[in-house]
């Protein structure tokens, strides 16, 4: 089983990364490719009711990170997006970073998620990055007490562990980057 990764108190800024790739694909999704890969993601929680999904890939069950699958939009997206992946874990300097977990996520105006924590199976495993594609200064993140805006083209990991949630009280979606991402050298090779 993977180790338990250290996770920071509320948020570790990663830097800034060149999302201007994604950016000349995301604005142009329609709402219907919205909804319909959103009706075929696996996360399905209550707390997203205001928030759509392009899934590339995800953990089954949530449960172990290495039992991760692709789905159909993960080699049209993976050129694009993996390098952004790289690009904001670099500061680990991972051997081999596996890569278990990568969507998009719209966050409609006006909306929130609730505070949630992501459960006991993979998160412990591995990091939770949020990159900002789309966003507006009244689209903010908030750790337990703390409330943070998180800036298009800033990568972040976030402590998913503890209570955490989203609120867009701005006129315009807010769309991110989200994937997950731990070690895959082991220590002895």
């Amino acid at each position: 089983m993977r180790p338990i990764v250290r996770k920071p108190d509320f948020i570790r800024p990663l830097g800034k990364v060149d999302i201007d790739p994604l950016m000349s694909l995301v604005p142009r999704l329609s709402d219907r490719v919205w909804e319909k890969a959103d009706g075929a993601k696996e996360n399905t929680y209550a707390v997203f009711h205001h928030t759509q999904h392009i899934v590339f890939r995800f953990i089954h069950r949530n449960r172990d990170p290495d039992d991760y699958y692709d789905t159909r939009a993960w080699p049209l997206w993976a050129p694009v997006v993996e390098p952004i992946m790289h690009n904001a874990v670099a500061e680990y300097g991972f051997r081999s970073p596996i890569f278990p977990k990568a969507m998009l996520a719209r966050l409609k105006a006006g909306h929130y998620i609730d505070l949630h924590s992501d459960g006991t199976g993979a998160p412990p495993r591995c990091h939770k990055i949020h990159v900002p594609l789309i966003t507006n200064p009244d689209a903010i993140f908030r750790i337990g007490e703390q409330s943070f805006h998180l800036p298009a083209g800033e990568a972040v990991e976030v402590n998913n562990m503890k209570k955490h949630g989203a609120e867009n009280a701005g006129t315009q979606d807010r769309i991110h980057l989200i994937f997950e991402v731990f070690e895959g050298a082991r220590p002895d090779a």
